[in-house]
């Protein structure tokens, strides 16, 4: 009996114990731990004890984010933001957080916070190049990435990571200093010689942009990006052939909307018109909003003499982008082809040189557009509408 009570008095007072820990002490006993679901659980306790206490929520952000629980991780984050505004690692982890979470948009609003708080900081520079390069915006990072190194010669691994921001930005002399630095130090991968193809094409030097993804694809024959730049190479020599092959095999690894209209786009020049409709028809499902393909398919559909259904996808596309002039120019020669409508004509001719068309040339060549105005392209007043 009298051991009974003993442990009775044991628990009792362990218990009690544990419920006498400050948040503080909870906190402190969480750090200790390896496991992320033991330090949420310590963390909870910690946060229900001292709901105010900004290290509790930032070390239970930290082990959501080990969880894989980046909503959570970042509600948590921002609690911290919220009781430590002036605290520049509080917006500076929020926002890693949030490129982890591919929002680099927010991640880069928060590292510009963290940096106007304390901008001697060099990692927070490094953070932001890497926000900024996920944007697209290749200067802003190169800006960041150049704050960062100081006066400091890139590592191997920061090189490597340059290349592509240096093409981003079309500083291929650049980009090709690094490449070569990479070499001599035995790197042969496919990223090398994919960005040495890129840097062929953006010079226009297209037979050895094609040796160059030639060389990535042989070292990786699942390099989508590869693929894509090769057939756009193949495309601008002529090679439709070599192109259609390419895209057909990047639609196997990224079925997306995009590559099935450049595949079509290939097709028309083939003059296929038949698998050019189809392609962007599938374009046009994978991306029912996208004008683009309802343009092109339009245009083909005038090709096969569809001039109801190349009306109706030439007017979707007016109405999902109505700034560009080429569904005007396209819906033009519709009027003028199967209804020798002059009004519907000029009109529709009219909008698209209101929306900046330039390209006057085409309504007058046979092989561009200049067959969808025949004999109406000689007039004063077709050139009056162009040239007013």
């Amino acid at each position: 009996m009298i051991q009974k009570y003993l442990l009775l008095f044991l628990f009792s007072f362990i218990s009690l114990s544990a419920s006498a820990e400050t948040g503080l002490q909870l906190l402190n006993r969480a750090k200790q731990q390896t496991d992320p679901a033991a330090q949420i659980k310590l963390l909870n306790k910690a946060i229900s004890k001292a709901p105010k206490l900004a290290d509790a929520y930032h070390y239970r952000a930290d082990a959501y984010l080990a969880s894989g629980k980046i909503n959570q991780a970042l509600a948590d984050y921002s609690k911290t933001v919220s009781l430590r505004p002036k605290d520049p690692f509080r917006y500076y982890a929020r926002g890693l957080a949030y490129m982890q979470a591919g929002r680099a948009s927010l991640a880069q609003t928060d590292l510009t916070k963290a940096i106007s708080l304390k901008p001697a900081h060099r990692d927070f520079y490094l953070a932001r190049a890497r926000a900024n390069t996920a944007l697209n915006k290749y200067e802003l990072a190169l800006a960041d990435y150049k704050k960062y190194l100081g006066k400091r010669t890139p590592s191997v691994a920061l090189g490597r990571e340059l290349i592509p921001v240096y093409l981003g930005a079309y500083r291929y002399p650049a980009a090709e200093k690094l490449i070569s630095a990479q070499q001599a130090a035995g790197n042969d991968s496919a990223d090398l010689h994919y960005w040495q193809g890129r840097i062929f094409s953006g010079q226009g030097r297209l037979d050895e942009a094609v040796s160059a993804y030639s060389k990535a694809i042989n070292r990786d024959e699942a390099y989508a990006s590869a693929y894509r730049y090769r057939a756009g190479a193949f495309k601008d020599m002529g090679d439709f052939e070599a192109s259609l092959a390419d895209y057909t095999t990047l639609l196997k690894l990224q079925p997306e909307a995009i590559f099935f209209n450049r595949r079509g786009l290939v097709y028309e020049e083939m003059k296929d018109f038949k698998h050019a409709a189809e392609d962007y028809s599938r374009a046009i499902e994978l991306s029912p909003k996208w004008a683009i393909p309802y343009n092109n398919r339009g245009f083909v559909k005038m090709q096969l003499k569809d001039w109801n259904g190349a009306k109706t996808d030439l007017e979707t596309a007016i109405r999902l982008d109505g700034t560009s002039p080429t569904p005007y120019v396209n819906l033009a020669g519709v009027y003028w082809i199967a209804k020798k409508d002059r009004k519907n004509m000029f009109d529709n001719l009219d909008k698209a040189v209101r929306r900046n068309f330039k390209n006057f040339d085409s309504l007058y060549d046979e092989d561009q557009k200049g067959w969808m105005f025949k004999n109406i392209n000689k007039t004063a007043e077709f050139r009056a509408v162009l040239y007013k």
